[in-house]
């Protein structure tokens, strides 16, 4: 039987440790459990100051994977300043669908591939050229090349795969893509999970805040509120941690030196084994992505959907997350933890959790339950689903 080649692009894939890459490797995971005869390939990136790991076990070690290292990977060079640059980038980008039988775009841009079928992963969706381009939107003589690129874009893709609802909605705002060219599959984060008494036993009076080193986390905000407002959670302590890259370094050393002399430790660069285990000693998960933003007006500066804070649940630590973007559908105000609109409301939701245990461990069984919605089982499930209902492999290739 002839080969069926799929390809993979995400240009981040092996020199960054975050949701977007995570997505990508569990649905390479998925295609190579799932369908046989496949000729599968990965295409990631160059990038100017990140360390590149190029290498299948790169993805296996920090997502907990299985992937053979035969499985191909290919590194574009970094994109370069300048129009003429970044044409010549994005042409090699298009080649490498060239026929190829389904080509899966994983990452946040606007382009159009050749592949026989394509697939845009939408993490959260750009806005068109003609409207948020720096290089067509602002050059009246250049938009009619903005709108044929656009339309290249809309046309090209079979199936746009949104990772929430709060990006179906502002995908289908910005594009007006139809209903049946679009679904919804939530990112996988972690096994089912059921909630026993030793997940409490292993519980420490520890919140924690687990995010990538990124001013767009405002993480520095959080950790400046927790040393400003320490009565409130008196015998706590918050344990920041993340994944930091060179880009990024300046951001994680502010944060360390506004922890310095507090009840707050910064862990960088984790492993996967270390994670679990501030996971399991967690009784209450901060996200504060989006703090200080209009979502109405900059949607792109909140969380989409929210990993971190599923992963955290289904280790029975209660979140207490802002009230935008992807959050909402992950946490259920009051049921299964809290969402909070300011810096006070978060410190009071906190405190209420720590001065009332018992509601507290009421959340955290109900946390547990809803992190199974978002595992790894329902993850596979639900993108079968999508591969079967929209014919994206053939049959004959399934195992």
């Amino acid at each position: 039987m002839k080969l069926f080649s799929v390809k993979l692009y995400c240009p981040t894939l092996f020199s960054t440790i975050g949701g977007a890459e995570k997505f990508t490797a569990m649905i390479a995971q998925y295609l190579v459990k799932t369908f046989k005869d496949i000729d599968l390939g990965l295409i990631a990136q160059k990038a100017e100051d990140a360390q590149l790991w190029e290498s299948i076990d790169f993805l296996n070690q920090n997502y907990g994977l299985s992937l053979s290292s035969d499985i191909k990977i290919e590194i574009l060079e970094e994109e370069k300043a300048g129009l003429w640059s970044r044409y010549a980038a994005h042409r090699d980008l298009r080649k490498t669908s060239i026929n190829v039988d389904l080509y899966i775009n994983c990452f946040h841009n606007v382009q159009f591939f050749y592949g026989k079928k394509n697939v845009h992963l939408i993490h959260f969706p750009a806005n068109r050229r003609t409207v948020n381009s720096p290089t067509f939107s602002q050059r009246p003589l250049l938009k009619p090349i903005a709108y044929i690129l656009d339309k290249k874009y809309e046309r090209c893709y079979d199936l746009f795969i949104c990772n929430s609802l709060f990006t179906e909605a502002w995908l289908a705002r910005y594009w007006n893509i139809k209903p049946e060219r679009r679904t919804v599959l939530n990112p996988p984060a972690t096994s089912s999970s059921m909630w026993s008494s030793k997940m409490e036993e292993e519980k420490e009076n520890m919140i924690l805040l687990l995010s990538r080193f990124d001013k767009r986390k405002n993480m520095l905000e959080a950790v400046k509120y927790f040393c400003g407002h320490g009565n409130l959670f008196p015998n706590w302590r918050l344990v920041v941690a993340g994944y930091c890259n060179e880009k990024n370094k300046e951001y994680y050393n502010n944060v360390v030196s506004a922890a310095r002399g507090h009840r707050i430790e910064v862990k960088v660069n984790l492993s996967r084994s270390d994670l679990k285990t501030l996971y399991k000693n967690a009784k209450i998960f901060w996200h504060v992505m989006g703090f200080n933003v209009d979502e109405n007006t900059d949607p792109l500066n909140v969380e989409h959907f929210g990993i971190t804070t599923v992963e955290a649940m289904a280790a029975g630590a209660v979140p207490v997350v802002i009230d935008k973007g992807g959050q909402r559908e992950i946490v259920d105000d009051g049921i299964n933890g809290f969402r909070w609109k300011n810096l006070e409301e978060l410190g009071s939701l906190t405190q209420k959790l720590i001065m009332n245990p018992d509601l507290r461990l009421t959340l955290s069984k109900s946390a547990v339950e809803k992190s199974n919605k978002y595992s790894l089982e329902a993850f596979n499930a639900n993108i079968d689903t999508i591969f079967r209902e929209h014919n994206l492999i053939p049959m004959e290739y399934r195992k």
